[in-house]
């Protein structure tokens, strides 16, 4: 399939289905990755929102593809305005620091500056009565991870749990109390 076809695939509506046929369909053309990536981060909400889902499928899909793009996504996450692409962009990191312990210590060694700007970002949405729940969970992960690493975090988890739970969703509650028994027991997620 051309990539002007499978641009213009993602003005319409998708399913999951559509979203994983049109991953595979992305990830075979050369420039298709880099297309989805750009046109997510666009002023085109519907637009960007499909991008960064089908996008997310592409990297998650493939661990050397996610490599690539994760400098990229650090340096985006903090500029989004989007709240349907800031919970792709977060999924997709959030799951990066999961899959391998040697992904946090990169994170800190290579990238300790945007590493800092997801902190502040992460926490800037967590307090934000207008970001959605899923973007607030994947945050919530995210800084569970990142507190293995940063001692400060990692102190200051128990009063972010507090915080968030203000006013918060039975989702992020839930989410807090396993991340809390987590945190208790001294589990890594």
């Amino acid at each position: 399939m051309e990539i002007t076809a499978l641009t213009e695939r993602l003005k319409y509506s998708l399913r999951k289905k559509d979203v994983q046929q049109l991953a595979h369909f992305f990830c075979e053309h050369p420039d298709g990755v880099s297309l989805l990536f750009e046109i997510s981060t666009s002023n085109n909400k519907e637009l960007a929102f499909h991008a960064a889902w089908v996008l997310e499928n592409c990297l998650l899909a493939d661990k050397n593809l996610l490599e690539v793009y994760v400098p990229l996504l650090l340096k985006s996450i903090p500029e989004l305005r989007n709240s349907s692409v800031r919970r792709h962009f977060c999924k997709i990191l959030k799951v990066w620091l999961v899959q391998d312990d040697r992904n946090l210590q990169k994170l800190v060694r290579e990238y300790n500056e945007d590493a800092e700007a997801l902190v502040e970002t992460c926490y800037d949405w967590l307090l934000d009565a207008k970001v959605p729940v899923a973007v607030k969970a994947h945050c919530l992960e995210i800084f569970f991870v990142l507190s293995r690493h940063f001692n400060w975090l990692r102190n200051e988890l128990p009063n972010i749990f507090r915080l968030v739970q203000i006013n918060s969703s039975p989702g992020v509650r839930a989410m807090v109390r396993r991340l809390n028994k987590n945190l208790e027991l001294g589990n890594e997620t």
